[in-house]
């Protein structure tokens, strides 16, 4: 469960072949790069390289071209294609030209058609008008008010008006609702006349906008209709043309554009090259794995190339690159959420995979609401693209397999054999068995913090610690005793020789600091006195015991939960049970559905709670950096 082990590459060679090697090396490979300049330079002799970039030009041209004909842009091969900045740039004017006229005519006539669209909009309001409407606007000698009103309305509008002395209304227009209206009106008689109409079902509102607007409205309208319509041909046929051009340059113009976006890149990691004018050098994280084939291309290149193993002084500083695991990728957000791993600590993803799966398992266990699970989490990761679905569809697994053991379907325990939770001693020997996977989960976290501590030459951490090789060895002794005691009756406890291993096993813990001294796998500490290394081994000691107590009883919540989820399942039947035998099935159905979604949630972050506080924080940080090589970004909507 190692995380895959880095080398720190140290490349320099002639200045003349740098873009060659940054391309070659750095981009073509798995590499985090270091600053060179201020890595390898660090009293100012090497200068970042100029990182001037001569293809960011083409590269916008190419990325236009992709808008103009509707392509997105991404990766396309390029290599062996022979191209040079000078050719990429003569087909892309070539083709842009072309393009760029079919494009600018198709975007006229849809803006024309557009355009179009907008003013019958704003004709529709007065498409009944036999009059210019610039004429009727200009009107000086009466007061011009635009309304509407319910189609209902209008006849008795219209005979209200009509007794309305200096109130003269017709209708200008219409659509499914409402019929829209002009009032004209006399200087001095607009107010009362307003009002009476208002109370007929004249709704008057702001005049629309009328700016621009000239001739008939019906003949404009009908005029506008055709040349929207000859525009919307002419652009559709733009359309087709530009497709057909897509389908012909589409191709080459994704594999020119994915060259440039390769060269530039190259540029742009400049910056974390050195140069001292003659001599370039890049350094940076790549896999061990790989360090003849890294070697071997660079010196093709005519460079230079070492390799540095990490060192003590480098913990918390190199990146983290992980194994690949389908199992443990599934539970990666879990791990993200506490922490990268810090370099040489042990990869937390498959034990937390195998032990969340335990758990919920245990707390969950149910054939049909296993599966249940299962297709709800498949939907969620398939259709939603949601990780948290594809942990439900996993945790649904082991909920089937221990609803077999439980023989549990649906909260039912008659249908299968099994153990059942409620029946006998369930209770007793479902909080016991957790009790000991818990002790066991934290005896291999132990294991792994030693296995991680020796790696990093932490050794009292290795040795004397809670989480140590003493401290494992109590802990398993404890468990043991305690063990052989209840299972087979041998009286551990009563032997002196055992409680005296124990003590000196507590001992090393507590003194764990001047023993790491007295045997030399240690430096010094000369701001610490003895008194005080005793004084805070002590305080170390009494966490520790409370840690394994605590932790260990926490697990007894796994058991817990399974009792619950027994006893909430037997409500669930108890209250859908008829009078003259049988159950609701609707009863049945929502139980089911209630119980599931408050224990999914309970015990998914009850499982989580137990990896976090219970084991993780006894071999793993979360202090790590994570590996981020470069990575050409060709999907991206912009040349950046």
């Amino acid at each position: 469960m190692a995380t895959e082990k880095l080398a720190r590459a140290v490349v320099s060679g002639p200045i003349a072949v740098m873009d060659e090697a940054i391309r070659t090396l750095m981009l073509d490979r798995e590499f985090q790069p270091l600053q060179a300049a201020s890595t390898l330079g660090g009293r100012g002799e090497l200068q970042v390289p100029d990182c001037d970039d001569i293809y960011r030009p083409a590269l916008d041209s190419a990325v236009a071209l992709l808008g103009k004909l509707g392509i997105q842009p991404a990766y396309r091969e390029f290599k062996g294609a022979g191209y040079t900045l000078e050719d990429c740039q003569d087909w892309l004017r070539e083709t842009a030209g072309e393009v760029t006229r079919l494009a600018t005519k198709r975007n006229s006539a849809v803006s024309l058609a557009h355009d179009d669209a907008e003013l019958i909009s704003r004709l529709e309001p007065f498409s009944l008008l036999e009059v210019d409407i610039e004429e009727l606007l200009g009107m000086k000698s009466m007061r011009f008010h635009f309304g509407s009103t319910q189609i209902e309305y209008w006849d008795g509008l219209r005979r209200e008006a009509e007794t309305e002395y200096g109130a003269f209304i017709f209708r200008s227009g219409f659509d499914k609702e409402k019929i829209y209206c002009i009032l004209l009106t006399l200087p001095g008689t607009s107010v009362l006349a307003e009002e009476r109409l208002h109370a007929a079902g004249l709704v008057l509102e702001d005049m629309p906008n009328a700016a621009g607007l000239t001739g008939v409205p019906a003949k404009r309208i009908a005029e506008l209709r055709s040349e929207a319509a000859a525009a919307r041909v002419q652009g559709e046929e733009l359309t087709r043309q530009l497709e057909t051009m897509a389908a012909k340059y589409g191709e080459e113009a994704l594999r020119r554009y994915s060259w440039l976006k390769y060269m530039s890149e190259g540029i742009a990691q400049r910056r974390m090259a050195g140069t001292d004018g003659d001599i370039f050098f890049i350094t940076g994280w790549t896999p061990a794995r790989g360090e003849q084939d890294f070697k071997a291309a660079a010196a093709a290149l005519g460079c230079s190339c070492r390799f540095d193993k990490p060192g003590v002084m480098d913990a918390g500083k190199v990146p983290v690159k992980f194994k690949k695991g389908r199992l443990a990728q599934v539970f990666s957000p879990f791990v993200d959420m506490y922490g990268v791993p810090a370099y040489g600590e042990a990869d937390p993803r498959l034990f937390l995979a195998l032990s969340y799966c335990l758990f919920f398992g245990m707390m969950f266990g149910d054939v049909g609401q296993g599966a249940v699970l299962i297709l709800v989490g498949l939907y969620m990761y398939k259709k939603r693209g949601m990780w948290l679905g594809g942990i439900l569809a996993t945790v649904g697994v082991p909920a089937i397999i221990f609803g077999f053991v439980y023989g549990s379907v649906f909260g039912n325990e008659h249908l299968l054999p099994g153990f059942k939770v409620l029946e006998g001693d369930g209770v007793v020997t479902i909080l016991l068995v957790s009790a000991v996977i818990g002790i066991t989960l934290v005896l291999i976290c132990g294991v792994l913090n030693i296995m991680t501590c020796f790696r990093q030459r932490e050794y009292r951490k290795a040795l004397f610690s809670a989480n140590g090789v003493t401290g494992v060895l109590f802990l398993t002794l404890l468990a043991a005793g305690a063990a052989l005691t209840l299972a087979l009756n041998i009286q551990v406890f009563s032997n002196t020789i055992y409680w005296i291993v124990l003590g000196v096993l507590l001992l090393t813990v507590w003194f764990s600091e001047p023993l790491a001294l007295l045997l030399r796998i240690e430096r010094p500490h000369e701001e610490k006195s003895i008194g005080m290394m005793i004084l805070e081994g002590f305080f170390e000691l009494f966490e520790a015991v409370l840690s394994w107590l605590s932790n260990c009883l926490s697990f007894l919540r796994v058991g817990t939960y399974a009792v619950i989820h027994a006893i909430m399942m037997m409500i669930v039947y108890q209250l859908s049970a008829k009078s003259g035998g049988g159950y609701s099935i609707f009863g049945l159905v929502i139980g089911n559905v209630i119980v599931m979604v408050i224990e999914a949630a309970l015990v998914s972050i009850q499982s989580l709670r137990l990896e976090f506080y219970e084991l993780f924080s006894r071999f793993y940080t979360g202090r790590g950096v994570a590996y981020k090589p470069i990575v050409v970004d060709y999907d991206a909507s912009r040349a950046a």
